[in-house]
């Protein structure tokens, strides 16, 4: 059983920390466009060659699989915090962090699968497919994904909330995966999403290293 259980946590460990990984990552291959879905046509002809990429198909692939793994991760995080004093704020921020990411991979699977076929369709000379892009950022999804992550950055800062009350983790690991996660917000621009990858990367691999059998029962203020 105590073999089993160290599996366990070190899974965990290396799926919180691969997470952030590939989210500092997407930033950096993800190719970068003007969108503007009040202006499709206009849009889709700058954006047309860059979403019917390799790099983008890649990038949003990697994405997708980062918050997949992320799921895991956020419920590692959970079971470190049980039986502290925050574990009342660690479930809060599990459920919602759960919820928000729940609701952002829908849009993550439009931006993946569907937005390379509008792109290609258009170099095909299809550019009757441009209005497709005012329907999906105007549309019930920008709210579903919006919803996403506002729940998200919740539960990362409740989360960083439990992590400093616990003092199981090392506090500001969990101040900066909170907020590199609050903070990931696609119309930022490139610079500001590439520092905020770094920021997510280096807070979620700092606390995947201290998940750690021994962590829990040794607090640390750091």
């Amino acid at each position: 059983m105590p073999a089993r259980g160290m599996t366990h946590r070190q899974l965990g460990r290396f799926v919180l920390g691969l997470s952030a990984l590939l989210l500092t990552v997407f930033p950096l291959i993800r190719p970068f466009f003007p969108l503007d879905p009040r202006a499709p046509a206009e849009t889709l002809a700058v954006a047309s060659p860059a979403i019917a990429s390799t790099p983008w198909v890649v990038s949003h692939l990697l994405c997708t699989l980062a918050f997949v793994l992320l799921l895991y991760g956020m419920l590692s995080l959970y079971a470190t915090l049980v039986s502290t004093p925050a574990e009342s704020h660690a479930l809060w921020a599990l459920v919602l962090s759960v919820a928000g990411i729940a609701l952002i991979l829908p849009m993550l699977g439009v931006e993946t699968y569907m937005l390379p076929i509008l792109g290609q369709l258009y170099l095909a000379g299809q550019s009757g497919v441009a209005p497709a892009i005012g329907m999906i950022y105007l549309g019930p999804a920008l709210f579903v994904f919006l919803v996403g992550l506002l729940l998200l950055a919740i539960g990362a800062i409740t989360f960083g909330v439990a992590i400093w009350q616990s003092a199981v983790l090392p506090r500001w690991a969990g101040v900066l995966f909170a907020l590199g996660l609050a903070l990931w917000f696609p119309p930022f621009p490139r610079t500001v999403r590439i520092i905020d990858g770094l920021v997510i990367g280096f807070g979620g691999v700092w606390l995947a290293v201290r998940l750690t059998h021994k962590t829990k029962h040794c607090p640390t203020s750091l």
